[in-house]
């Protein structure tokens, strides 16, 4: 489980987050939601260690995140940060090389899913494409939780959609995720729990599927009443 708790993130006077609080179980799949600028990104990037926070901490199943939890961790960021002048298989071996957890039959699997070819190169993709190389990267490595940053942001729908069926394939099985999107639509029937956070506060924490049956809203319905109170 990670554990986020009381996490305080400021930028100068701006207060970021301020003593935001949730946890995310191995296994399910949370999603963070909320308008531009609440600071979802922020989020991610401090459980990463991207970002250092002012107070409050965060736990990696009970134990605070050191440089062996990374090993456990990985971030797909919301643009692939591969050079374009790589192919796609000029990017597996760097990741291969650079990562102990990389599982060369996942990334077979994630090459064959999204039906991509390794001599593709990167500048030359879709935004589609592009977007699904930057999620195999992600995937083929053997962590117990995976932070995805808008992976739908700014594609085509039959990307989206194509995207949206990893959720419920082998290749997310078993892990925690945690993913922030605006394209709820495309994900809302496979998310566990949503953290809606506003203004650097968490506003809401809620099962998905408990909000629909208990008072028959949507993840989108909770949303609306928050953001037009």
């Amino acid at each position: 489980m990670i554990s986020v708790q009381n996490v305080v993130k400021k930028y100068k006077r701006k207060t970021v987050l301020d003593g935001v609080s949730f946890t995310a179980n191995k296994g399910e799949i949370t999603c963070l939601i909320g308008i531009n600028g609440v600071g979802k990104t922020t989020t991610l990037k401090a459980i990463m260690g991207l970002t250092p926070i002012n107070s409050g901490q965060i736990l990696l199943d009970d134990e605070k995140l050191s440089k062996d939890s990374y090993e456990k961790i990985t971030f797909i960021p919301d643009a692939i940060t591969m050079p374009p002048q790589m192919t796609i298989q000029d990017s597996i071996v760097f990741m291969e090389d650079f990562y102990k957890s990389w599982n060369n039959d996942r990334a077979a699997d994630l090459l064959n899913f999204f039906r991509l070819k390794r001599e593709m190169r990167i500048g030359d993709l879709s935004k589609g494409n592009t977007a699904k190389v930057n999620l195999l990267l992600g995937l083929a490595l053997d962590v117990d939780y995976v932070l995805m940053d808008e992976p739908f942001s700014g594609i085509d729908i039959f990307s989206r959609e194509q995207i949206a069926e990893v959720f419920t394939s082998h290749l997310i099985e078993g892990r925690g995720v945690i993913i922030t999107t605006h394209e709820i639509n495309d994900i809302e029937h496979l998310i566990d729990k949503a953290v809606l956070i506003d203004d650097g506060k968490v506003h809401k924490e809620f099962g998905a599927e408990d909000i629909r049956l208990r008072e028959g809203k949507s993840v989108i319905d909770v949303m609306r009443e928050v953001y037009r109170a």
